[in-house]
């Protein structure tokens, strides 16, 4: 009786299952963390897959272009962040004491500014990626935002509008990205906690 065997893969095509979905996530980790440390243009399909140990053949079987990788790549990466800032900012604690846990989280990994990353992006990608990666970026700004109608409510904030603070605070934590600020403090807290004291000094409600 003749053994049987299964069909050959074709080649680059991954191995279905648990594999699949592990080289699936570690191409997306991956490309996240290169897309949003470099930009769009300096990463290239190949890197990603060299850094994951897989062929290019492989990254395309799971993503079948490098705007579409970098489409789910960073809006995966929002979507983290929005829900790390979330879970941080509905701890008890001052809203100062809590955007300084926002600050330190945000400033670990220094990463390019979101907009000079879109504009070296957006000629490669079409009206529904672009559309896909500003609502994944506008959903942060509204975490944020909703905690500073809150404190402005309760009359610790002056009035301004919610969304300006929101992304005045984001733009402000991008300083952190700059190795000469980084190097005025002895550590990421002691820069975090400076830069939330100048937000606050201009935000916060005067009597």
């Amino acid at each position: 009786m003749s053994k049987k065997t299964n069909p050959p893969r074709s080649p680059g095509r991954p191995k279905a299952g648990a594999d699949q979905a592990s080289a699936q996530s570690k191409i997306l980790m991956t490309a996240s963390r290169l897309f949003m440390e470099y930009g769009y243009e300096p990463v290239s399909l190949q890197q990603i897959a060299s850094l994951c140990g897989v062929t290019k053949a492989s990254v395309y079987y799971h993503f079948s272009s490098k705007p579409e990788l970098f489409t789910v790549a960073i809006t995966h990466m929002m979507a983290m962040g929005m829900q790390q800032t979330a879970l941080r900012l509905d701890e008890p604690g001052t809203l100062q004491e809590r955007l300084i846990k926002v600050a330190e989280a945000k400033m670990q990994h220094s990463h390019i500014e979101t907009e000079t990353m879109m504009r070296e992006a957006e000629k490669h990608l079409n009206p529904d990626q672009l559309s896909q990666i500003r609502e994944a970026e506008i959903r942060i700004y509204e975490v944020l935002a909703t905690h500073f109608q809150r404190e402005m409510d309760n009359g610790y904030l002056r009035p301004a509008s919610p969304m300006l603070l929101a992304h005045a605070f984001t733009s402000l934590l991008m300083l952190a990205n700059r190795e000469d600020v980084r190097n005025m403090h002895a550590t990421i807290a002691d820069l975090a906690r400076e830069l939330v004291a100048l937000f606050l000094d201009g935000a916060v409600h005067k009597a």
